[in-house]
């Protein structure tokens, strides 16, 4: 609730839907989950994901980065692995999620895993908004940064082999635990990217191409984006019927 550049944003009114739920929901029609839990330290949201249905684990309200929250929520819920959907990618498509787990499942000992889209506008390359990474040719990340209008790359080449990083990321439920007890690394620090942490470790962090690099609501200009998208995309607008009707 506390977001600098959006307050509030987890209850965001979207088609008569907080945000939050958009996504609980969207995870929910992945049908591939054991179990979908919000992970939280705000009242306001436990009381409203509750109220519809939702299984709430409340949280510290000290955690540095949100896989420090994942990582406290994870000790309650009995699992092998965790996929963190974060609470602003309102337009991730259950699709999508499904191919993120058949990818753990064909390879259950990588730590981490995150999904990734191609950039699809160079002016992608410079909006911080827009967490991207450097993908190795085994599809491991690199480097992260909000910030990367300074690499020489081009559209002509795909701008490769830059992606852009989706609010996504699965880990073992082992790692996961290590993670907790990390340092928090330079990077890390200075763009507040929580999966720097991972990579300045020098451990695995394994990419998953999804479909399309859909907007995530971080600032009220994304919110116009997520709308329009979910009222004049067909996939998006097929999801959302589903969305709306789902418990």
């Amino acid at each position: 609730m506390a977001s600098s550049r959006l307050p509030g944003k987890p209850l965001l009114e979207v088609e008569g839907l907080p945000m939050i739920e958009h996504v609980r929901r969207r995870a929910l029609l992945c049908g591939r989950f054991a179990n979908v839990v919000v992970a939280t330290c705000d009242d306001e949201i436990a009381a409203v994901v509750e109220a519809h249905g939702g299984n709430v684990v409340m949280t510290s309200r000290s955690h540095a980065a949100a896989t420090d929250r994942v990582a406290e929520a994870m000790k309650s819920v009995e699992c092998t692995h965790v996929v963190n959907v974060q609470g602003d990618e309102i337009l991730v498509l259950p699709s999508d999620l499904e191919r993120m787990v058949s990818m753990i499942e064909s390879e259950p000992n990588v730590p981490a895993w995150n999904a990734v889209a191609r950039i699809e506008d160079g002016a992608e390359l410079a909006d911080h908004a827009a967490v991207k990474c450097a993908v190795s040719a085994a599809g491991r990340v690199l480097f992260c940064s909000r910030d990367f209008a300074a690499i020489p790359v081009n559209d002509a080449a795909g701008f490769e082999p830059i992606r852009r990083i989706l609010g996504i990321i699965a880990y073992r439920r082992d790692f996961l635990e290590r993670y907790a007890t990390l340092a928090r690394t330079p990077l890390e620090i200075a763009e507040g990217i929580d999966q720097s942490r991972i990579v300045e470790h020098d451990i695995a962090l394994r990419t998953v191409p999804f479909s399309k690099g859909y907007v995530g609501i971080n600032e009220p200009r994304e919110a116009e984006i997520a709308r329009s998208c979910l009222t004049q995309d067909p996939v998006q607008r097929t999801v959302l019927q589903k969305v709306l009707v789902t418990a």
